[in-house]
């Protein structure tokens, strides 16, 4: 699996759990073991697309991984 592959992967099981449960880092790290990347794949993955800003980390009651949120006021209507 490539790189690209593997951030896929981990963007779509984030954004498939966006809402219903917060996915912790271990989380990921364990689902993609089962898809055949190591722990140090995933999280060299994950640190491209926190660091692009597709995913971020959030801390209210333990630290998540999650699609940004975008607020009504970010985006002003033209």
């Amino acid at each position: 699996m490539t790189e690209e592959e593997l951030q896929a992967k981990v963007y779509a099981l984030v954004e498939k759990s966006q809402g219903k449960k917060k996915l912790k880092p271990k989380d990921i790290s364990n689902a993609m073991e089962a898809e055949g990347a190591t722990q140090a794949e995933t999280k060299a993955a994950l640190r491209v697309l926190i660091d692009g800003g597709k995913l971020v980390y959030s801390y209210f009651g333990g630290t998540a991984v999650e699609i940004p949120h975008t607020e009504g006021s970010a985006n002003p209507q033209s």
